[in-house]
């Protein structure tokens, strides 16, 4: 039997519990802030927080997390997956019994430095988790579904959240706060117990295939290993710096930008909003037909056009519906998602898949915090009418999504330069694997092999071609 499916299974306890623990806070918001009328009336222990103070605790898990998981990435390269995944799986879980224990303190004071504390261990445990998650299903999938693993991944976070915001409110309102935090404590401990037997089919997994631990890839990671990431790797990084920057921020702000430009209550506004995630329920689909058919380029290259167009057609159309744009924003979300992150393994060796996951989750996130930081600058202009203030805002997130645009056309004229690793499918790949490893029986070489594009993914004959395809040497990992 195959561990891979094992594996998968496992690492998506882990997303689950992560996406439901990091939005419980935006549920028990009027809990935490004493704006409920449990708390108004005295039938639940709550806190007194500021609006700054409720902020901070979203910035430090984003702020600090993009500083560590770089590093995540590193260690996970340099001393394997399993113990790693276990280490970070301990923190996060740490972090969130952590922060559901700081409900119990009188001095409020004392109870906001533990949750900053709790939500800061969190945030490194479960950032790092998902970047050893990444390497953890790339070595496992790379030949084969590849696409498809990282996109029942993210469904697997995004039923998280899902049943975050369908259950936890009902459930606070019946049990309390305290016991509704440690409600999402306890499946932090089930995503540690996912992460613990991940670990334990991937050692077995190994062993199948006659390695120790510590023999994970074919040559050990070297920080000098980075100068041998493909310049494709580096455009796709400025591209989802850009990407994420256009979508993330505008669905934190969208409820309060259809109440003021739609009229919407803000219960329905929250709906409208919240569709954009509910699109990622189709990302295996995305995963499983960039798999079967690649051009991995093309289709990252479908969403800032899709992205892009919804914002022209927001902007130009006044009564342009904000469902359609939501939806459209929803499509080109779970495009990137399930096919942008999963093209990563392909641009650099694998010995270094954890380090460049790390990278590109680490500039993702401080694109998205640059951006929420302009925007509070531009919802701050006391000179401008509240639709004006609104507009600069589009524009802003629109600019964005045109530069992701650009930078999804480059990763494509990139890809072209360097030998189509993106273009080919999972077959393809099995292919070129096998002739790899035929190539390292007859020469004892594994590292290069001289391969003609249009011969071996399939793209015809390669008679009278060299103008156009020349012979390259490509180097697999």
């Amino acid at each position: 039997m195959s561990v891979r499916w094992p594996i998968l299974l496992s690492t998506s306890f882990i997303s689950f519990s992560a996406d439901y623990f990091y939005d419980v806070p935006s549920v028990v918001h009027d809990r935490l802030t004493f704006n409920a009328s449990a708390c108004l009336e005295g039938r639940d222990k709550c806190l007194h927080l500021t609006a700054v103070q409720y902020d901070l605790l979203f910035a430090v898990y984003a702020w600090f997390g993009a500083c560590i998981v770089p590093f995540s990435g590193i260690i996970a390269d340099k001393l394997g997956c399993r113990w790693t995944l276990t280490s970070f799986g301990i923190l996060f879980f740490l972090g969130s019994a952590i922060f559901s224990s700081s409900v119990y303190f009188d001095n409020e004071q004392t109870s906001f430095i533990l949750m900053m504390c709790g939500r800061m261990i969190f945030g490194v445990g479960s950032t790092s988790a998902s970047v050893v998650t990444s390497r953890l299903l790339s070595l496992w999938f790379k030949d084969k579904e590849l696409g498809l693993a990282f996109a029942i991944n993210i469904v697997a976070g995004r039923l998280g959240s899902v049943v975050n915001f369908l259950l936890t409110e009902n459930v606070a309102e019946a049990i309390g706060l305290r016991p509704t935090l440690w409600l999402g404590t306890a499946l932090c401990g089930v995503g540690l117990v996912g992460g613990v037997v991940a670990g334990y089919i991937h050692s077995i997994g190994l062993r199948r295939l006659g390695r120790e631990a510590s023999e994970e890839s074919t040559e050990p990671f070297r920080i000098g290993m980075i100068k041998q990431f493909t310049p494709s790797f580096w455009v796709l990084a400025l591209f989802l710096v850009f990407f994420y920057a256009g979508v993330l921020p505008f669905v934190a702000e969208a409820p309060h930008y259809f109440e003021d430009r739609f009229h919407y209550t803000p219960s329905y506004a929250g709906y409208i909003a919240g569709s954009t995630y509910d699109i990622a329920l189709i990302s295996p689909l995305f995963g499983f037909l960039s798999d079967r058919w690649g051009r991995r380029g093309l289709w990252v290259l479908a969403a800032p056009t899709i992205l892009l167009s919804g914002y022209i057609l927001l902007v130009t159309i006044p009564w342009f519906p904000p469902i359609l744009f939501c939806l459209m924003m929803g499509v080109a979300y779970t495009l990137v998602a399930a096919i942008a992150w999963s093209c990563a393994p392909l641009l650099v060796p694998e010995s270094g898949v954890g380090t460049a996951m790390g990278l590109l989750s680490s500039f993702q996130m401080f694109g998205v915090g640059v951006s929420n930081a302009l925007i509070g600058v531009l919802l701050n202009q006391s000179n401008k009418s509240r639709m004006e203030v609104w507009d600069d805002v589009v524009w802003l997130l629109g600019s964005c999504a045109g530069v992701g645009f650009l930078m999804a056309i480059m990763l494509n004229i990139s890809d072209y330069k360097t030998g189509y690793r993106l273009r080919a499918s999972q077959k393809e790949r099995a292919l070129q694997s096998k002739e790899v490893q035929t190539s390292s029986t007859e020469t004892g070489s594994y590292k290069e092999y001289l391969i003609d594009p249009t011969e071996s993914l399939g793209y015809g004959s390669n008679e009278n071609s060299s103008a156009v395809f020349p012979e390259q040497r490509v180097v697999f990992f």
